[in-house]
């Protein structure tokens, strides 16, 4: 397909943007790999190819807190109701169409999940106004080989949130704060938030990709149970 203005335009943009959200010292490779797979997206049509770029933006968003698909938001039914929230995307198997997210095991949504597994996903950058949403089911990993993993990458401070007394919608007569920036924490108090961690395995099974520009929307939709790929109106 042939570049038009626009486009190229488009690239520019998405690359100045994606450059200034990126710590240079320390991600400019990464930033420009990134930027160049975001670019060469609106240079195609070729479904197949499309996916492929989606899921590596994914897996590059699981490398840093500034990637704007670092953070996705899940919703799962509970009590007949969709809840929703936002959590860290922990890792990305781009093979197996998976994503991975931490939670505590003490979380009302944990009961919910393991009752109906269905989830969805959604992530949206503004800058490059690309909206991704997903369906699939969720696995919860709580003391076992896929939790104990997830706990060991996990930084200090992550695990320090998993570490107050309470269970996540206790009721609180005020807010409790916690140190995560403790350098040499007690090893009773690693223990015990250490007890609280899992590890939450999405296995998607739809994947709707959505371009949003003003000279005309893209939407696209795969389903990988029946191995199909389509261009849908956006």
């Amino acid at each position: 397909m042939q570049t038009t203005c626009h486009q190229t335009a488009l690239q520019q943009e998405v690359k100045s943007k994606a450059l200034h959200s990126v710590n240079k010292s320390s991600f400019l490779k990464k930033a420009v790999y990134f930027c160049s797979m975001i670019a060469s997206i609106f240079e195609s049509e070729e479904l197949a190819a499309i996916e492929q770029k989606v899921w590596a933006l994914l897996s590059v968003g699981v490398l840093s807190y500034k990637n704007t698909f670092h953070h996705g938001c899940i919703a799962n039914i509970q009590d007949g109701h969709p809840e929703l929230r936002t959590v860290i995307l922990r890792k990305v198997m781009e093979t197996d169409k998976k994503l991975f997210f931490h939670t505590d095991i003490r979380a009302p949504k944990v009961p919910f999940l393991q009752k109906n597994p269905a989830i969805s996903w959604l992530f949206y950058d503004e800058g490059i106004r690309l909206q991704l949403r997903m369906q699939g089911t969720a696995i919860i990993h709580f003391k076992n080989e896929i939790a104990e993993k997830g706990w060991a990458e996990s930084k200090l401070s992550s695990k320090l949130t998993y570490s107050i007394t309470n269970a996540p919608g206790t009721v609180l007569a005020a807010p409790i704060a916690i140190n995560i920036n403790e350098k040499e924490p007690p090893i009773e108090l690693v223990e015990f938030a250490a007890s609280n961690f899992a590890v939450v395995e999405t296995s998607i099974a739809t994947l709707d990709i959505v371009f949003l520009h003003h000279q005309g929307n893209k939407r696209a939709f795969i389903d990988y149970t029946n191995q199909t790929m389509q261009w849908v109106q956006a």
